[in-house]
């Protein structure tokens, strides 16, 4: 078997850089705070243009790819996880003008989904270990109570960030309101990021805070 990089583990389809992985994924929730400072063409455009690179990208491309890319991944020749992000931030773009017809402040709730999933569902993966090392949920033998505090903190932090300040003219919750939502909505993320569905993680934990959000909202107003 030709050597594709320098960690034999990955060349021989096992472990990955998981960590770089997860920080990758961290690190792409900082786009979410460019939204309200950008005219929409142009978030538009660039969640488009990501799309199209994620189903391009393959990780025989460049070694980092592959040292980063799941085995499972490397072997069909495709980034499911990038495509998987990228879909659903352009999801949440595209959802941003029908949310402004009945929200002014529509860009925080596309803001909480991008952060969640970034926050909730990167630091799922970042600390929660496998489930040969550490407790498992007792409803999915494959998620480990660590990941789920991860994902909980994670959202949380999404929420608190996208509903306590004021955005475009519309203030911002109280922090006690801003924390009791955000803790709702972060307890069922968490949930959903650590069921066993047949769904990607990526949409679940991207597209369910807002709505929740948005819900939350109208139920208090």
């Amino acid at each position: 078997m030709p050597v594709l990089c320098e960690n034999s583990a990955v060349d021989r389809g096992r472990g990955y850089y998981r960590w770089a992985r997860k920080l990758l994924h961290i690190f792409g929730g900082a786009g979410a705070f460019t939204l309200p400072f950008i005219p929409y063409w142009l978030a538009l455009s660039g969640a488009l243009g990501a799309m199209v690179v994620a189903l391009l990208l393959k990780p025989h491309h460049v070694w980092w790819l592959r040292v980063m890319s799941k085995p499972a991944d490397r072997i069909r020749g495709v980034i499911t996880g990038l495509r998987g992000y990228c879909l659903a931030v352009l999801l949440l773009v595209l959802l941003w003008p029908l949310l402004e017809i009945y929200r002014p402040d529509a860009v925080r709730f596309v803001m909480i989904g991008w952060l969640a999933l970034a926050l909730g569902d990167g630091l799922a993966g970042l600390i929660g270990p496998g489930p040969s090392v550490s407790a498992t949920v007792f409803w999915s033998k494959q998620k480990t109570w660590w990941g789920f505090f991860g994902c909980f903190v994670g959202t949380l932090a999404a929420c608190l960030i996208c509903l306590a300040p004021p955005w475009q003219g519309v203030p911002g919750l109280p922090l006690a309101t801003a924390m009791a939502h955000g803790a709702i909505i972060a307890i069922i993320t968490a949930l959903l990021e650590s069921s066993e569905t047949n769904f990607d993680d990526n949409y679940l934990v991207g597209l369910a805070p807002p709505f929740m959000a948005l819900g939350l909202a109208a139920v208090t107003a």
